[in-house]
């Protein structure tokens, strides 16, 4: 049911996938094995819904805050930072996040799903790493070395002030929802990194900064 978002905030260069679901969705059964932690899951979405108002619409999905940090807040909740260590590795500190309040049982559930889902012995952390390792080793090739790499998947489909039934979504904002591939936090990322790598002063990358400053003067003016 949901429609399938990718949103860059191109001055910090942060950017996130997220979920964007109908006004009128229901809530679907899960962890249906097990009535005490279907309960437990069932109230925290009914507890969302009633703090966030139209704005529960929004289910995040894996984000990037810049450079280094991911995060993860779907199950499994986490929390990745990203050291590179030298030219050709990366060490990855993960955080899981579990409720303090939670049962015992949501909480063991919780401790079995991480540990085969991300971390060194997780399913899906290993898929990711061997894609990982191939990629490295094949950009350090004859021929990858000979061609810039190519990220336009989607360029131009993005757009800004993004609404769907009234509620608008901040930055910009790239609808994948009909399987288009897209690059679009990829550039967003990239981008910042040049911005980075280009500036002679901290000054120059906090452009907010200038902006809220050339605000406050505008108003100091005023009589």
């Amino acid at each position: 049911m949901a429609r399938r978002l990718q949103v860059s905030f191109y001055e910090r260069g942060h950017q996130s996938g997220v979920y964007l679901f109908p006004k009128d969705r229901p809530q679907p059964p899960s962890y249906e094995h097990s009535p005490i932690v279907a309960e437990y899951f069932a109230h925290c979405e009914e507890e969302r819904r009633g703090k966030r108002g139209e704005w529960a619409r929004l289910i995040g999905s894996p984000g990037e805050i810049f450079p280094n940090t991911a995060l993860h807040p779907r199950q499994p909740r986490t929390i990745a930072v990203w050291h590179p260590r030298g030219t050709h590795q990366t060490e990855v500190w993960r955080w899981y996040l579990v409720d303090k309040a939670a049962p015992s049982e949501v909480k063991d559930f919780l401790r079995d799903y991480y540990i085969r889902y991300s971390g060194p012995g997780g399913m899906t952390e290993q898929d990711d790493m061997e894609n990982w390792n191939y990629a490295h080793a094949a950009s350090r090739g004859t021929i990858a070395r000979r061609y810039p790499y190519s990220y336009e998947q989607g360029l131009g489909f993005e757009v800004d002030d993004y609404e769907s039934e009234g509620l608008r979504i901040p930055g910009t904002v790239l609808d994948i929802t009909e399987a288009k591939s897209s690059e679009h936090n990829l550039r967003n990322f990239y981008r910042r990194w040049a911005e980075f790598m280009e500036a002679e002063s901290w000054d120059e990358l906090a452009s907010w900064r200038r902006n809220g400053a050339t605000m406050t003067a505008r108003a100091a003016e005023q009589p």
